[in-house]
């Protein structure tokens, strides 16, 4: 059988969720010899835990199509300057757009756009069949008004039957455009690495999430505090595990909390794990989400996790709630009251546990890389 070659298209490769489910999922996929795999970026990967992947993965293949430091996908945080680079920004990838610096890959059977329709510039000019994946919620589709791009891509994967059921109602043109594909999530691999990982001793809480403005780190340093203050003080901690450009912002503020001293930010972690295993729980608080993975590979580690009810992935992976606790987003009092009663051990910790146990059968691998080769089969024969 013909080999057929897929190019995963992904704007950068920062430490967060989505990167991190693309890796997952690569290493599925590395395994099928039928397949040969690409990765273009806008911008040069260069993190060191994703480096370190294609580096041990020389069979698949990184191009970056807009290779300049400076008009890369990290803009200044001052105005003007901010301003600057956008219009230069612009001008230096319509140019390169104009050679088809994409088809610096060679020549590809399937295109997947990997970030919510990042890639429709570049795509606009190409033949070949092309998927695109939404990592965020239906409002924020809606929002944005990407119904636009639909019509230049062949299929739509959404990770949660909540977003597939609510496009249909709203777009019921594009009803046999779309399918339900969760991220994979390997529990054995999540075990074995949070069993070298490390552990804090004590009682603590935590938080792994990128640093950015609609993760609503904010919301979660206000209620660690309320929670502090309203349960005389305890010796417990907050640890913020991940990176971001609003890192020091977040800094600043927690210095001004009276529980600051009890907060931890650790920056990005290779091994996450041992934190998240050794936590009274996990904490999500983002206005809107995909499948935030975080709270599966929680519920793994059997941690209590405690999410904002966004659209939309925590309600259906908590199992409308018997699975793991929510609040609404940006609500500090629900938020503090939920970590009072985890910290006051007022929830039946066994029985909401043991929902979300039975709910993480729908996320194995086995059967998100199936699904994912049932969609190839769509377009490719492989």
């Amino acid at each position: 059988m013909k080999k057929v070659k897929i190019a995963f298209c992904v704007r950068d490769m920062k430490v967060g969720g989505v990167e991190s489910v693309m890796i997952r999922t690569l290493d599925e996929l590395v395994k099928n010899k039928n397949l040969d795999i690409v990765v273009i970026t806008y911008s040069k990967i260069k993190e060191p835990i994703y480096q370190n992947w294609f580096n041990a993965h020389p069979d698949v293949p990184v191009y970056t199509l807009y290779p300049s430091k400076w008009l890369g996908t990290d803009l200044a945080h001052f105005f003007l300057l901010r301003i600057v680079q956008h219009m230069c920004r612009d001008v230096y990838r319509w140019w390169l757009r104009r050679r088809k610096i994409i088809n610096r890959a060679g020549k590809i059977d399937l295109f997947i756009d990997y970030y919510n329709f990042s890639f429709h510039q570049e795509f606009k000019e190409i033949s070949q069949p092309k998927v695109v994946w939404w990592h965020a919620s239906v409002n924020s589709f809606v929002s944005g008004n990407y119904i636009r791009y639909m019509k230049d891509y062949d299929m739509l994967v959404a990770l949660t039957d909540g977003f597939v059921d609510e496009f249909k109602k709203l777009y019921p043109e594009y009803a046999n455009k779309i399918v339900r594909i969760y991220n994979p999530i390997d529990t054995k691999k999540i075990a074995e690495r949070a069993n070298v990982a490390t552990t804090p001793r004590g009682k603590y809480f935590v938080c792994v999430s990128r640093l950015y403005a609609d993760k609503d780190i904010p919301t979660v340093l206000r209620a660690f505090d309320k929670f502090w203050d309203k349960n005389n003080r305890p010796n417990v901690k907050l640890f913020i595990i991940g990176d971001g450009s609003f890192r020091n912002r977040y800094e600043e503020l927690a210095s001004t909390l009276g529980a600051g001293k009890n907060i931890v930010f650790t920056g990005a972690l290779a091994n996450p794990f041992g934190y998240m295993r050794g936590a009274m729980a996990n904490i999500l608080s983002s206005y809107s989400e995909g499948l935030p993975t975080v709270l599966v590979e929680s519920g793994t580690l059997e941690t209590i996790n405690i999410s904002s009810d966004c659209k939309n992935g925590p309600r259906e992976i908590l199992c409308d709630g018997a699975g793991g606790l929510l609040f609404t987003p940006g609500n500090v009092d629900e938020l503090a009251a939920h970590m009072s009663d985890v910290f006051n051990e007022n929830i039946n910790k066994k029985e909401m546990l043991g929902v979300a146990r039975a709910g993480l059968k729908r996320f194995q691998t086995d059967q998100t890389i199936a699904h994912i080769t049932e969609l190839f089969r769509k377009f490719l024969d492989v």
